[in-house]
């Protein structure tokens, strides 16, 4: 992206403020932000029907890892990966120039903001890899493989370090 459109998407987005933001937006945020608890809930009624909640401690040291190293695998894919690029370009505007900015309000607005923020995608992610792993088979062998993949990229990025290379 050129210097000259990064100040344009620059200066868009400091003029959107949240004073300047539509009266709903708080509701959309608010909604997001609320949908979180019951999705929890759900998730341990879930886990208690089907497995019983109590096999949630005998998740060993490995396990933890696996999950952990999985999702920060996910968020980095929302994030910031060009292959799901796809996904975060359907919440965003795009300007005459080409540059893509933050909707204006809306829920587009709230789940662009949502897929920005690698804190808060990290949440919805955890809770999405635990129940996953904790459900199917196929749960655990997706974030083995996720696992792998996240201790590649940490070798790549320490190699580069090492390396000189960027």
């Amino acid at each position: 992206m050129g210097n000259a459109t990064s100040a344009k998407a620059a200066s868009v987005k400091k003029t959107i403020t949240m004073s300047s933001l539509p009266k709903d937006q708080h509701m959309w945020n608010a909604f997001i932000f609320f949908a979180f608890p019951v999705m929890i809930v759900g998730a341990y009624v879930l886990i208690e029907r089907l497995i019983g909640i109590r096999n949630i401690g005998v998740l060993s040291v490995f396990d933890i890892t696996i999950m952990s190293l999985a999702t920060f695998r996910i968020i980095r894919l929302i994030t910031f990966d060009k292959i799901f690029s796809f996904a975060r370009v359907m919440f965003m505007d795009t300007l005459p120039d080409g540059t893509e900015v933050k909707p204006a309000g809306g829920f587009r607005r709230a789940a662009a903001e949502l897929m920005e923020c690698f804190w808060c995608t990290g949440v919805w992610v955890g809770l999405f890899v635990l129940v996953l792993y904790m459900l199917t088979p196929i749960g655990r062998f997706g974030a083995l493989i996720l696992a792998i993949a996240a201790l590649g990229s940490f070798f790549q990025v320490v190699s580069r370090r090492v390396g000189g290379t960027t």
